[in-house]
């Protein structure tokens, strides 16, 4: 039998953090290792589910986001995380490296992205000329073999990751920037969780991508086709309208131009005065 159906943005996020924490590693993880949550929108929703508390919200807890037409970094002002370690099942006040130092072969690494192929690999903007979480995190996790996990949306999907990221090039190989200039990892060793494997892992079912995009808030969204037992089938819309269905949309957090220290974007330092008028018709003022 066959099911479809529509997930907004948030709707995927949401699916696709309860299946995160479904992965038999990260259930071993949160038990007996280190469970490890690096920042971003999509973890927030996984810090969410794993601590029980609504009240995180997902566009303060990351650095770099895609919001109001630009790819921006947060105002450090306005960033409140969740832990981001957990050992036995504990938040600890320690940075990823000072987690990872403490080797537990057990330990699983979670980390969202900014691009998603049917090839396996993932794609993470590198904005900020240190190139953020990864360069802390790669060397040990490749090293020592642990497990990577990347919950990404199909939202995301791109034709080639590796194309996308040679295509970037990187800050010094940018003219023009409406937003940071920025690089791309291409990581083809982590495991990929995106609405399709979410659907897999919580309902053993199969799901194809059919169609992506809207308008009045199914922008970014995606349709899938859902093949399965009716009973499985029956179980999975009753799980989607009951817990994930009406997820409300992740609030945008754009920095502010004033302060940017991206001074190859075409907004960087303005005045709210001197931004240009698409901004001001979006209401971005800042």
């Amino acid at each position: 039998m066959k099911a479809v159906f529509t997930l907004t943005s948030a709707e995927s996020r949401r699916l696709i953090a309860k299946a995160v924490l479904a992965v038999p590693e990260v259930q071993k993880a949160w038990n007996e290792a280190y469970l490890l949550l690096a920042g971003g929108t999509t973890n927030a929703f996984i810090a969410q589910e794993l601590l029980h508390d609504d009240a995180i919200e997902p566009g303060r807890c990351t650095a770099g986001i895609s919001c109001d037409g630009v790819l921006c970094v947060t105002a450090p002002e306005s960033r409140k995380s969740y832990p981001n370690v957990f050992l036995k099942g504990e938040a600890k006040d320690m940075t990823l490296t000072e987690a990872l130092n403490d080797y537990h072969a057990e330990t699983v690494v979670i980390k969202g992205a900014n691009a998603v192929d049917m090839q396996g690999y993932v794609g993470v903007i590198t904005a900020g000329f240190d190139g953020g979480t990864i360069p802390r995190i790669i060397g040990t996790v490749t090293s020592k073999g642990l497990l990577m996990i990347t919950p990404v949306g199909l939202e995301k999907l791109v034709p080639s990751v590796r194309e996308s990221a040679r295509a970037l090039g990187g800050a010094s190989h940018i003219d023009y920037s409406l937003g940071a200039d920025c690089g791309m990892y291409c990581l083809g060793n982590t495991m990929i969780i995106t609405e399709i494997e979410a659907i897999k892992l919580l309902f053993d079912c199969e799901a194809h991508l059919v169609c992506c995009g809207g308008v009045g808030g199914n922008e970014g969204a995606v349709t899938l086709a859902v093949d399965g037992d009716k009973e499985k089938l029956e179980a999975m819309i009753a799980y989607l309208e009951d817990n994930v269905k009406g997820e409300p949309p992740v609030k945008s957090n754009k920095g502010t131009c004033e302060t940017c220290r991206y001074r190859f974007c075409r907004y960087y330092q303005k005045k709210s005065e001197d931004l240009p008028a698409w901004m001001k018709r979006r209401g971005i003022e800042r």
